[in-house]
């Protein structure tokens, strides 16, 4: 982010009242950021969330910024091979950083940053979900999110475990992760495993806006920029859908745009197409984008993992 982008932002959020929750995060690593001390002092009064792979915990977090944090979400995909294969991570590095955490809260008498852990789920990693939870029970967590894999090309298509029919498998193993989570004394949020009817937007529910570096705001992280998903099977491509710059208007300004409180309200009221359960998705030529849907409203959550819960937001 520029930081002409970073100070029109910090400011516009510092003077609105209406803004209580700030998440730090979405599509890297917070702090990588130049600005990232500067950011947590600034919005010290509102909510601060943050999420992190933890890697530069040690390097990055002092007193005086966990203390302004209200939680950190900490992505973990595994044990030593798969996050060293997947992320170059050295696992008791990232074990020892979540320690550097607590260290500095307990040493502050702070209930404060409140940490959860967020386990991307497929094939290749369930498995390693039950050691994880032995290494977390004494690391002082508040919840373990299980989110699945959303694919972003062919090859990855057969490594989901969720499915648009009965999943008796995948129901069988998220209740032996139930079971051992609560030996552990450890909470879990576990997502769906097969489609539901229930289809629920977090962002919209939760009255939640993205902020892209460059300033762009945009519904979600999923439409934050372009890229490509596998939708039981189906390739799409996803592109980015802005509602306009907060360098040239204020965010509560974009907020209550005609057409993004048009989009919000269609998207709460499900007022859209279900496409992975439609009788004509095989033939449809429409479900290849995010363009828009069959009945005209842009950009189209018609294909949303999020809203069927098979993925989590952090």
């Amino acid at each position: 982010m520029y930081e002409n982008v970073w100070e029109t932002v910090v400011k516009q959020i510092k003077e609105s009242a209406e803004i209580h929750s700030v998440v730090l995060g979405g599509m890297g690593e917070p702090l990588l950021s130049p600005f990232f001390e500067k950011t947590v002092n600034e919005l010290r009064d509102k909510n601060l969330h943050v999420t992190s792979n933890a890697t530069l915990f040690r390097a990055k977090l002092t007193t005086d910024i966990v203390k302004n944090i209200h939680s950190f979400v900490v992505s973990i995909d595994g044990m030593q091979e798969q996050m060293y294969q997947g992320r170059g991570v050295v696992f008791d590095d990232l074990i020892s950083n979540l320690d550097f955490l607590n260290y500095l809260k307990k040493m502050n008498n702070l209930d404060n940053p409140f940490l959860d852990i967020q386990f991307v789920v497929s094939r290749k990693n369930i498995q390693d979900i039950f050691p994880l939870m032995d290494v977390l029970a004494s690391k002082n967590i508040r919840n373990i999110v299980i989110s699945h894999l959303v694919p972003q090309n062919e090859n990855q298509a057969g490594d989901i475990l969720y499915s648009r029919y009965e999943n008796k498998e995948m129901k069988e193993m998220f209740h032996k992760i139930k079971i051992h989570s609560f030996k552990r004394g450890l909470r879990m949020i576990l997502p769906e495993v097969e489609l539901k009817t229930e289809r629920k937007c977090a962002f919209v529910d939760e009255d939640s806006t993205f902020i892209t570096s460059s300033g762009e705001i945009v519904p979600c992280y999923r439409l934050s920029h372009p890229g490509r998903e596998v939708i039981f099977g189906r390739p799409k491509s996803i592109r980015q859908y802005s509602f306009g710059n907060v360098i040239n208007k204020t965010i509560l300004q974009l907020w209550d745009d005609s057409r993004y409180v048009s989009f919000r309200n269609k998207i709460h009221n499900n007022h859209i197409p279900s496409c992975p359960d439609c009788d004509l998705v095989d033939g449809c030529g429409l479900v290849h984008d995010t363009e828009f849907d069959c009945e005209g409203v842009s950009p189209s959550c018609s294909d949303c993992m999020w809203s069927r819960k098979f993925v989590f937001c952090s």
